[in-house]
């Protein structure tokens, strides 16, 4: 997998530059990013990473989307796949606080669900935001439908959804950030937490190490209940 996936490595920091004067299209910024990990759990193997987040501001509202990917490897053979997509539109209610609708799916086969989706309505405060600090919470309700892989069932509850984003800006070229977020409900309770620091290289091309630990507390058996990657990746801010 290293091998096949250099030359695309040894091209980024050449596309990097060539768009560095470039314009975002429409006033969205974001980020691409690409990397191993190191997976341990459920599925021991070589992993690939690609993810890609979005995110424009108009007036009072601010929409992103987020998409992340994952193949894991054992060998030549394909073990495990997992994508999640992630839509959320904030409106702005007062300097720190907002209202939030987010949309979330996940098709993840490390997990032991075919698929996790789910739509959730809420309030949220940046808590703290300067030069140096930022983090911000938010907390709502929603629904949620889930297919059991084992089974084949597929269910819906009612859950609760919660989470936190902190940034730690050290340097000017080195950034700690955490992320956490929750769903609990009846048939299953999902965490999802990341640490990283991401440290600049050059123009808008950084160097990212991340630590994820997903969660679910109710999985078939012979499944662990926690899988863990362990992240180097680059990434592109545009």
């Amino acid at each position: 997998m290293l091998k096949n996936l250099a030359p695309v490595i040894c091209l980024i920091p050449l596309i990097a530059t060539a768009a560095d004067d470039a314009e975002t299209p429409g006033g969205w910024k974001g980020e691409g990013e690409l990397g191993f990990t190191s997976t341990s759990g459920n599925t021991d193997s070589e992993t690939l990473i690609a993810n890609l987040g979005v995110s424009k501001e108009i007036e009072l509202w601010k929409h992103s989307a987020v998409l992340k990917t994952i193949q894991a490897e054992t060998g030549d053979v394909e073990s495990a796949d997992s994508l999640q997509l992630k839509a959320r539109s904030d409106y702005k209610i007062s300097e720190k606080s907002y209202l939030f609708g987010q949309l979330r799916y996940e098709d993840d086969e490390f997990s032991g669900y075919d698929y996790q989706a789910s739509l959730a309505f809420g309030i949220g405060s940046r808590v703290i935001d300067n030069e140096q600090h930022l983090l911000d919470l938010y907390a709502g309700l929603g629904t949620r439908r889930l297919k059991d892989t084992e089974t084949g069932d597929t269910e819906g509850d009612a859950i609760i959804t919660a989470g936190l984003l902190y940034e730690y800006k050290i340097s000017e070229t080195a950034i700690f950030n955490q992320r956490f977020d929750i769903e609990e409900g009846d048939e299953n309770t999902r965490t999802e937490s990341e640490t990283s620091l991401k440290l600049k290289i050059a123009g808008n091309l950084a160097a990212k190490i991340a630590y994820l630990v997903k969660r679910n507390s109710e999985v078939p058996a012979g499944t662990e209940k926690a899988d863990k990657l362990t992240t180097i990746s680059l990434v592109y801010g545009f």
